[in-house]
């Protein structure tokens, strides 16, 4: 089943270094040394296979998301829709029971047993079944004329970056293959492309492997596109959110899917514009698809804040997959660079 939907609003909720292009903004110089701070791994959990945990579809009139949270109870949202603003009907909590889990909550309540999740308020009742939904751009093949960034194959268009000089490349990737993807180290450090890009429209596909997880794409090494484990999360860090760039405003849409899914991004990214004496003229801009959904629609970013922000902002810069000391996976990267 294809995931369609495109939500186009975007609402705002309270919720060095060397090799840079020139012209750039002013940025200090780095540490000695790269400056290089070690992280350890994060202490994380791996996802298994679990029946319960997911989407849920049927009659009734509304749909549900099922996880688990750091207790390892389960949890169940009550929405209207899918991708949708403002759907959420009721939160449940779930207690394990003989024959599966019951839940309850706001006026609901409801039972998983036998691969239906079937419950009610009053005379409202539902009967779900689990449903997988992929991304419309999943697979997606790169067009004519696209660079191939990774393919499945080997990493041979990345670099590990050299700790904080994060436009310097300091020998080759060191992220693993696994079946197809490449997975992410924890505390290998980030990798970045031998190429530098400016205005593109990038595609990438990756996926959260354990909890919690927390990584990024971050265009031209400076502006950060999340990737974060909130499948059925309602409120905190979302997927897609673009935290470097955009104080105090995240997507109002929570398009995540189930942990061990294969998400996608599609990212239209337009560079900052310098006369030539190296002013910037224009800010850069970003449209954020996450599986099909639009985050954010030509939305104009302030310059990157938190450790990206001693880079400045350049008309190019390598792309960057953010290694911070969680396991995640990536595929199906390629990139299609616009002329202006």
């Amino acid at each position: 089943m294809k995931s369609i939907k495109h939500i186009a609003a975007l609402c705002a909720i309270t919720l060095p270094l060397l090799g840079a292009d020139i012209p750039q903004t002013a940025a200090p110089a780095a540490p000695a040394n790269n400056g290089r701070k070690v992280e350890k791994p994060a202490v994380t959990v791996p996802f298994k296979a679990d029946p319960l945990r997911g989407d849920w579809q049927g009659n009734g009139g509304v749909v549900a998301q099922v996880y688990t949270m750091a207790d390892g109870n389960y949890h169940a949202n009550l929405l209207t829709a899918f991708d949708t603003e403002s759907n959420v009907v009721a939160v449940l909590q779930g207690t394990p029971s003989a024959a599966g889990v019951d839940f309850s909550g706001g006026g609901w309540s409801g039972a998983i047993k036998n691969s239906h999740f079937t419950g009610g308020n009053g005379d409202k009742k539902f009967d779900l079944q689990p449903v997988v939904r992929h991304s419309p751009t999943e697979g997606a093949k790169p067009p004519t004329g696209a660079v191939v960034l990774f393919d499945g194959s080997n990493l041979d268009a990345w670099a590990k970056k050299a700790g904080q000089s994060w436009l310097t490349e300091d020998g080759p990737a060191k992220w693993k293959l696994v079946d197809g993807a490449m997975e992410i180290v924890p505390s290998s450090d980030c990798i970045i492309t031998h190429k530098k890009f400016g205005d593109c429209h990038l595609h990438v596909e990756f996926r959260t492997i354990c909890a919690p997880t927390k990584s990024a794409v971050f265009l031209e090494t400076r502006y950060e596109v999340n990737i974060n484990e909130c499948y059925g999360k309602l409120t905190g860090t979302t997927s897609g959110g673009l935290d470097n760039t955009s104080k105090n405003v995240a997507p109002c849409v929570l398009p995540a899917y189930p942990p061990l899914s294969w998400q996608t991004f599609d990212i239209d990214f337009t560079a900052p514009r310098f006369d030539a004496a190296g002013t910037m003229t224009a800010k850069a801009k970003i449209t954020v698809l996450l599986n099909g959904v639009k985050l954010c629609d030509q939305k104009e970013l302030d310059p990157p804040f938190g450790a990206a922000g001693r880079l400045g902002e350049a008309p190019t810069g390598p792309l960057m997959l953010q290694d911070h000391t969680t396991p995640a996976q990536f595929r199906n990267i390629w990139l299609v660079e616009k002329s202006h």
